[in-house]
């Protein structure tokens, strides 16, 4: 008997996978990802799911589409990047990709080989949608108790933070602070801060002229809003290559008027990965 493909099902039932595909590489790169991109990056990959419905196609031309919808699945969800912050995204979201529908692909092999039907590197299941709800949301919350065990194991400490913007770079002791949750809304990315003290010599003007007071030469300035750093209720913030540990860190550098207290800079410890 043929397999019937009920297209409702299928756009559901991959509309919710790749929802928690975007939500477990938001959780390996510790970037926060708003609503309404992981629904926009869902529905993107759901669509993708249509090629099941074209003629076999050559394998080549079937992994180059694959691809494609992958860029298209990072660049809704992760927003525009450097080429390296977008690369990145990318291999990471493939991962997590990789990781899932192994382990769907395996156990549903195992449960019902005979409700499986792969075309185009597309697979439908013949399941029902609940049982695909259930088996995916346990699979993202093992992910999730992976991810919490290795960050429990990561003490709370002091670090050697370097901070490096062209040619000039300063070394900083850092402090791992879990409460310093503070992230760019643009990127999602989070924020090391430091004061304008300890960073002066490798701040952009922007920066320095805010802090300053300065209403003029702030083009290109990013805020970052926040509430229990500054009593503006905003951060500068501004891109850098930060090393922890001299293990690299994609985040932002945030830089206050004042000096800390008991660090020369504070930073989530989740962000050493």
């Amino acid at each position: 008997m043929a397999l019937v493909i009920y297209i409702d099902v299928l756009l559901v039932v991959n509309l919710y996978i790749n929802y928690f595909l975007v939500r477990g590489t938001s959780l390996m790169l510790r970037r926060k990802v708003s609503p309404r991109r992981v629904i926009l990056a869902s529905a993107v990959g759901a669509v993708g799911s249509l090629l099941i419905l074209v003629p076999d196609l050559n394998p080549i031309l079937c992994v180059l589409i694959k691809i494609a919808l992958g860029i298209g699945i990072t660049f809704a969800a992760f927003g525009r990047q450097n080429k390296i912050d977008f690369l990145i995204s990318s291999l990471s979201f493939l991962v997590v990709s990789f990781i899932f529908g192994g382990a769907m692909t395996a156990l549903w092999n195992i449960a019902a080989p005979a409700g499986i039907f792969v075309r185009n590197g597309t697979a439908y299941f013949d399941i029902p949608i609940i049982a695909a709800a259930l088996f995916t949301a346990a699979l993202y919350g093992g992910f999730r108790v992976f991810r919490t065990i290795i960050d429990r194991r990561k003490p709370l400490s002091h670090a050697v933070v370097k901070i490096r913007n062209g040619a000039a770079e300063v070394t900083l002791d850092g402090l791992a602070d879990t409460g310093n949750s503070l992230r760019d809304s643009f990127t999602g990315k989070p924020v090391v801060i430091t004061s304008i003290g300890k960073v002066a010599e490798i701040s952009p003007p922007q920066v320095t002229n805010y802090l300053n007071g300065c209403s003029e030469g702030l083009e290109g300035l990013r805020l970052a809003p926040c509430r229990t750093i500054t009593s503006e209720g905003v951060v500068p913030v501004f891109s850098a290559e930060v090393l922890i540990n001299e293990k690299p860190a994609d985040v932002l550098v945030g830089v206050t008027r004042e000096p800390l207290s008991g660090a020369d800079c504070i930073f989530d410890p989740n962000i050493i990965i």
